[in-house]
């Protein structure tokens, strides 16, 4: 299969919205929280960039880039950057990244991971539920690495950078 990749644009919204939500936790999904639409435009825009993969014009994945010092971050996020300063320091928040189920392990992944990269200055970070092995193993694949583990609001955590 051939993606083409491109940065996300405010009339995206809608689509995006369709693709998290399917993979929110309430679906069963690995993504942490639920996605309404007036959610992913407000992600949207406070976000550094957003890279989306298409395939015969349908976005069947998505990866987001959010500033450490955004006032508009989840309380998850703002946890870690009072916590880990200096292991985030000159970083950017990687993620969510969310791939359609129909389109997981046809190496999606990398190319998303390194067209966010390359709209970037310093290092990704990234939390990841610890019950999502799947998430961890794959992200240590494209060469992040595991520099904390944390709780948050009773949840586990894997604070990885790249």
């Amino acid at each position: 299969m051939t993606f083409q990749y491109r940065l996300m644009k405010m009339t995206d919204c809608e689509e995006v919205t369709h693709l998290l939500q399917r993979n929110a936790q309430s679906q069963g999904g690995g993504l942490l929280g639920e996605f309404p639409l007036n959610k992913v435009e407000s992600m949207f825009a406070n976000s550094l960039r957003v890279i989306i993969a298409y395939e015969r014009n349908h976005i069947v994945g998505a990866v987001f880039s959010f500033d450490v010092k955004s006032s508009a971050l989840p309380p998850l996020a703002q946890y870690i950057t009072q916590q880990f300063k200096t292991e985030i320091n000159n970083s950017w928040f990687y993620g969510p990244v969310c791939i359609d189920a129909a389109y997981r392990g046809k190496n999606m992944l990398k190319p998303l991971y390194d067209a966010i990269c390359a709209q970037q200055t310093g290092s990704p970070v990234a939390f990841i539920n610890i019950d999502n092995i799947r998430s961890l193993k794959a992200h240590q694949k494209l060469g992040m690495q595991e520099i904390a583990e944390f709780s948050f609001a009773g949840t586990g955590y894997y604070l990885v950078k790249g």
